[in-house]
């Protein structure tokens, strides 16, 4: 009974309009916005209190149509009112009278001082009788006047008048003594054999300040050829508790004849009310609501579907070949949208890829990383991979979706794209931006070194990782190939740190792989992405078996060997080598060496920390001399060098080694066993002489 009374109370949006209308008198108000105010006029019953006409509404009933009239009445008197000296009555335009009866008549006795209390009336009539032609007169039994009814106000619409909540608009309605502000918010139709599937999400704002039940109403499409029942989509929603401030979201869901034309329908929200045996089915609301048939055709790459969480488009993004071993991987990417205003987990959608209409391949979906649910106007992708033999050419793609619900798999459609989107190139110096949901991260490419071997060299690309994400976390996992200018392409192989990156700072990746020592190194490419393996995105140690969200990275050009031996890179360390002397004291060999270490320390993951230097007579590949210096002090036998300036006092006997008088002062970078050389100069054996002061 409490949820029958509130929808007495008075919606206050209106009068909240009426009284910025006063304020604002001076301004010229247009037409529609003074009949408004014109329908819904305060009527003075005394100086301190009034009557207001709230709400009216009409829809179509099984017997004609169904009009009802809310009024307010404020009693700012100091003694109650008796409502048993008021009444309304109602006639139309051409002088037919309709007899109106007041809802919960029973309870309707009085008026309190200093408060206020609703009417409303009721009473059906023809069908084809609109609002405008409807007058409502509120009237007192007075016995001193003619008939004994004084009429203290007039209440008529204006031609073409409707109280319909237009496309986008909402309306406040009663539930338990709250304000209830609902409105439409998705709708999606589209068409079976027989029928129109129609579903309609509106959104419902508790603005009190208690949790009430949502009110049992009933829900009507109205069509031109007229109404259909519409039913709750989700049956949990029969109980909904309406939290304070929290949007929650009603889906409706019901089949209507494709003979049925689409334009010009109406939500039609109503209420059972009154005692059981006399229940009257009155008007909460109507809606506006233009829509257009979600259809998949031929050349479609968006549609639309809805479950029980709610409404998704979806649409085929990218669709890109990327090559695994001896086949390409087909990536098709899904985008997935919430248009709408809640939250929404996301739809376990199965796809399945199709080649010029009958080659059908086996689509594994891979979610981003986090990706468990969209807020309202969010989207992400989900991405479909199959296998394909490189070397067909297709002329149609497309995928085609279903879902699974229980034991019930529905189609949504098939999407085509048929044209291959380019792997991104990211230009040379350029910072590649990967806004990945879960792990999003930034790469550049920083340097390229061949580490030189007997028979094959290590070609390896140096990547700056940063981790974009808000906290400590392993950076993506990734896999790709090396292209070379004549299309041949080489896997490409990782190496990097175990450690977890801090947010904001870096890993550096070496990106490489075995390349034949013939093989032209100009107009290289690196091709790289996330892996994957059947479990989604690669996590741990698992086998890759393809990667996806591509970059193909220009590279520059590789250092030559230098002359200089500062500026010397080895991981994040930075090595200016300044000071070497060199002398022969009989069969011992002197050296001392001295160097400015630096380190970049935003770099918490890394694997190269050691060099090695070394004396050489070239002519014979004589090396006389070599040391390891580890700037992590953790190899065996290494000089451990520290961050700031360093100096080392070194000696060798040499026994009976045979000694040239020039020899090559080299400086190598070790990578998998094979060297990379850095820096090189000749040199003499000289008691006083720095050779590496800058004059030498």
């Amino acid at each position: 009974m409490k949820m029958q009374m509130g929808f007495r109370r008075v919606p206050i949006l209106l009068s909240l309009i009426l009284t910025l209308a006063l304020l604002v008198s001076s301004i010229p108000v247009p037409k529609t916005v003074a009949a408004a105010a014109d329908v819904f006029k305060k009527v003075s019953i005394t100086k301190a209190s009034y009557i207001q006409l709230t709400d009216a509404n009409l829809i179509p009933s099984a017997s004609g149509a169904t009009a009802s009239f809310t009024f307010s009445i404020y009693n700012g008197d100091s003694s109650a009112i008796n409502l048993v000296d008021y009444w309304a009555r109602m006639k139309t335009t051409g002088g037919t009278k309709y007899t109106l009866s007041l809802l919960d008549a029973d309870k309707k006795k009085k008026v309190l001082p200093k408060t206020t209390t609703t009417l409303t009336y009721y009473s059906e009539v023809g069908s084809k009788v609109t609002l405008d032609q409807l007058i409502v007169n509120f009237i007192k039994f007075d016995f001193s006047v003619s008939g004994y009814e004084r009429t203290i106000g007039q209440f008529t619409f204006p031609k073409g008048y409707s109280n319909f909540v237009k496309s986008g608009g909402y309306k406040g309605v009663m539930a338990n003594n709250s304000l209830v502000n609902i409105r439409v918010d998705q709708i999606n139709v589209t068409k079976s054999a027989k029928n129109y599937n129609f579903n309609l999400t509106y959104v419902a704002r508790n603005t009190g300040k208690f949790g009430v039940a949502l009110p049992q109403y009933n829900y009507y499409a109205q069509t031109a050829k007229g109404l259909y029942k519409l039913s709750l989509r989700n049956k949990s929603d029969e109980t909904l508790t309406l939290e304070p401030s929290v949007l929650n979201a009603v889906q409706l869901t019901g089949s209507i004849p494709l003979s049925v034309a689409t334009t010009g329908w109406r939500l039609i929200v109503t209420n059972n009310v009154g005692a059981e045996t006399n229940k009257v089915e009155l008007p909460v609301a109507t809606f506006d609501i233009p829509f257009k048939v979600t259809t998949t055709t031929s050349t479609s790459t968006k549609t639309a579907f809805t479950n029980d969480n709610g409404t998704y488009e979806v649409e085929l993004g990218a669709v890109q070949r990327l090559p695994w071993n001896n086949s390409d991987n087909v990536i098709a990417e899904l985008v997935v949208r919430n248009n709408g205003s809640v939250y929404l987990p996301l739809p376990d959608l199965t796809g399945t890829l199709i080649v010029d209409d009958n080659i059908k391949l086996e689509g594994k979906a891979i979610k981003k990383v986090g990706d468990i649910g969209l807020a309202p106007g969010a989207s992400t992708t989900i991405s479909y991979v199959g296998s394909i033999p490189y070397n067909y050419t297709w002329k149609k793609f497309k995928i085609s979706l279903s879902q699974k619900a229980g034991e019930t798999v529905t189609e949504i459609g098939e999407l085509t794209r048929s044209t291959i989107v380019p792997v991104k190139k990211v230009e040379l110096g350029a910072v590649f931006v990967q806004q990945n949901n879960g792990a999003p991260y930034q790469a550049l490419i920083t340097d390229v070194k061949t580490y030189s071997g007997e028979k094959t060299d290590m070609y390896a690309v140096y990547v700056e990782m940063t981790n974009k994400q808000k906290r400590i976390a392993s950076l993506p996992l990734l896999a790709g190939y090396f292209k070379t200018n004549d299309g041949n392409l080489y896997e490409a192989k990782f190496t990097r740190a175990t450690n977890t990156i801090k947010s904001e700072s870096k890993e550096q990746l070496i990106v490489w792989t075995e390349l034949p020592q013939n093989v032209d190194r100009s107009d290289i490419q690196l091709l790289i992405g996330e892996a994957f393996d059947d479990n989604g995105l690669l996590q741990g140690t698992a086998t890759a078996k393809g990667f996806l969200r591509a970059a193909q990275f220009v590279l520059p050009e590789e250092r030559a060997t230098s002359t200089s031996f500062k500026d010397l890179k080895v991981g994040p360390y930075t090595v200016d080598m300044n000071y070497f002397n060199v002398w022969l004291n009989g069969s011992k060999l002197g050296i001392k060496i001295g160097a400015d270490v630096k380190k970049d320390l935003n770099y918490d993951g890394y694997t190269q920390s050691k060099f090695i230097y070394e004396l050489e007579y070239e002519a014979t590949k004589q090396v006389i001399y070599s040391q390891v210096v580890d700037l992590e002090a953790k190899a065996e036998n290494s000089l451990k060098w520290k961050l700031g300036v360093n100096y080392s006092d070194l000696s060798k006997e040499m026994g009976d080694t045979l000694l040239w008088e020039n020899y090559q002062l080299n400086v190598y970078e070790e990578f998998n066993g094979n060297r990379k050389k850095l820096a090189s100069m000749p040199i003499t054996f000289s008691p006083v002489t720095n050779w590496l002061d800058g004059l030498h």
